[in-house]
């Protein structure tokens, strides 16, 4: 099998990650190296033991929009994948979850395999799971996993034109050594190529469903996962009961987990009434679990205290501020440093979001120490409104300099309206002169997102990315869809090419580190709040420890209720 360079990973990357791709980092095997002495991945396979809690009981959680139809292969949507249909089905690899799992977290672990290598040929060589069997449904009816079935749905997922194709873009052809044996090839030299196989999105569906019925949109929903999919009515709420033939014993410890479906509609409810209605049907003990944005937390807070909470931090989403290097009052890196220079992001999360979520470069990443030091961050980029000023002085400009900003504005919450009016004042403070100019999400995917790049400092939605290369190709290399900053930076662009096909985590930790510093020092852009998901829940609720990176599901079956 050939691997490409990381010169053609790179001309194939511009493209195939630039609407998002999922991909993973794993531990080399010491002493393997390939022709030019680089690191050959071998990650250690894992398999987690299950937890111990109570058994019985009935969980309702909240979802935000109903679903399209039931095919998890040819659709994007979150409902669908991680809190609908999906929850029926698994996948070869997953992402960890549970006690002691740090976030933000892509570390991997054996879903239906039991253990992988990377072989000779440079393909990856999965042994599955014996004790796997399909749920016991028409046409399926229980028979055991095999192979080709996982063949068969990588397939299927690869079909051209589909929207969840591109997350197999580094992953080339799969084969059977055996019914138990699987293997892989990859397709590209990318370090982050097998977590494509461990995103929510990936699931192993069975063949003779998709034979009898054509596709999945209407077919009975069958896979080999903790729950089985019960015929409801998925606009209003969708139901699952424990799979009793589950393969991880003893899990599910539920006996049933019920998802309602409260979505916003333009038409009917106003801007925060929807918000309104998911507060009072928690408080009212109508659902157990809940995600929140900062305004709804304050809304639970308020005369509320039974109850508990959790925050899962996770990169590649949340917002950003991206500075336009190619417009003439910013192509000065002076002048766009002072702009970095007279804000301070943790007074921000402080304030206008509560403290949910973490500011970053907005890089997923694989562990949270590959993230720069909050300490590091602040002192030599941010909040330092006086050396803002003598930046802008020394830059030779003539104060007050011109700054337009655009804001992203959002149906729903005011953190973003929030945000400006404390950007308006700290640039202000330092010799800008702002002027504010709003967008609603249309027109700023037109004039910010797209080619056009209209604007000047822009604050809004992080694009679409899910792995580090997908958000380094994609935002951060001068060839990337999402360059914001317009910047043509060679030094960069090497480093990033660099990081991309290197196996050895603690090597590409220090370069991604690296990276990051340069990003911060050029004062391209970054993310004053990186996402976090806040989940509040009933105090009975236990073992609730979501990691919710790459559309991850697997939590909801290890958590049970004290009643």
């Amino acid at each position: 099998m050939k691997l490409f360079s990381v010169k053609r990973l790179l001309i194939m990357g511009v493209v195939l990650f630039a609407i998002g791709c999922s991909s993973s980092s794993p531990t080399p095997l010491p002493g393997t190296t390939d022709s030019n002495g680089v690191p050959l991945p071998t990650p250690t396979p894992v398999i987690a033991p299950a937890p111990s809690g109570s058994t019985g009981g009935v969980l309702t959680v909240v979802a935000a929009a109903e679903i399209p139809h039931l095919d998890v292969h040819q659709e994007v949507q979150e409902t669908l994948t991680a809190l609908g249909p999906g929850l029926a089905y698994s996948r070869l690899l997953r992402l960890k979850s549970g006690q002691g799992s740090n976030q933000p977290n892509l570390l991997l672990e054996c879903d239906l395999c039991q253990s992988w290598h990377l072989n000779e040929d440079l393909a990856y060589v999965f042994n599955l799971r014996s004790d796997v069997l399909w749920q016991n449904l028409a046409p399926v009816n229980g028979r055991a996993l095999v192979a080709e079935d996982i063949i068969f749905s990588l397939d299927r997922l690869k079909t051209e034109g589909w929207p969840n194709a591109p997350l197999l873009s580094s992953i080339g052809k799969a084969k059977a050594l055996d019914s138990q044996t699987v293997q892989i090839e990859l397709s590209l030299q990318d370090a982050d190529a097998l977590l494509a196989l461990a995103d929510g999105h990936v699931k192993i569906v069975a063949p003779e469903v998709v034979a009898e019925y054509g596709d999945l949109r209407t077919a009975p929903v069958i896979g080999t996962g903790p729950w089985i999919w019960q015929n409801t009515d998925s606009v209003q709420g969708m139901e699952f009961i424990r799979n009793a033939d589950y393969f991880e014993g003893g899990l599910p410890f539920l006996d049933q987990l019920n998802v309602t479906v409260m979505r916003a509609d333009p038409l009917a409810h106003s801007p925060g009434s929807i918000a309104l209605d998911k507060v009072a049907a928690f408080k009212a003990g109508l659902v157990d679990v809940l995600s929140v944005g900062p305004s709804e937390w304050d809304m639970v807070r308020k005369n509320s205290s039974d109850f508990r909470s959790v925050v899962s931090r996770k990169s590649g989403s949340g917002i950003i501020l991206a500075l336009n290097a190619q417009m003439p009052n910013l192509q000065e890196t002076a002048v766009r440093q002072a702009v970095f220079q007279a804000i301070d992001p943790w007074d921000y999360l402080d304030t206008v979001w509560s403290g949910q979520g973490f500011a970053s470069v907005g890089i997923p990443v694989q562990e949270s120490d590959w993230l720069l030091e909050r300490q590091e961050m602040r002192q030599n980029f941010f909040a330092d409104p006086g050396k803002a000023r003598q930046l802008l002085i020394d830059s030779g400009q003539n104060l007050p300099l011109d700054l337009e900003i655009t804001v992203r504005i959002e149906r729903t919450g005011g953190e973003n309206l929030a945000l400006e009016e404390r950007l308006m004042a700290d640039l202000t403070a330092v010799g800008f002169n702002p002027e504010l100019r709003r967008m609603n999400p249309v027109q700023f995917n037109d004039l910010v997102m797209g080619p056009a790049r209209e604007f000047q400092l822009a604050v809004g939605a992080v694009p679409p990315t899910s792995t580090t290369n997908s958000y380094l190709f994609g935002l951060l290399h001068s060839q990337g869809r999402w360059n914001l900053a317009g910047h043509e930076d060679t030094q960069l662009d090497t480093m990033i090419e660099q990081q991309s096909a290197e196996f050895d985590d603690s090597a590409r930790r220090e370069q991604v580190a690296e990276i990051q510093r340069r990003v911060l020092d050029q004062a391209y852009l970054f993310s004053p709040v990186t996402a976090a998901s806040r989940w509040v829940f009933s105090s009975d609720l236990r073992g609730f420890e979501p990691n919710t990176a790459l559309s991850e599901y697997n939590f909801w079956s290890r958590t049970w209720l004290d009643r």
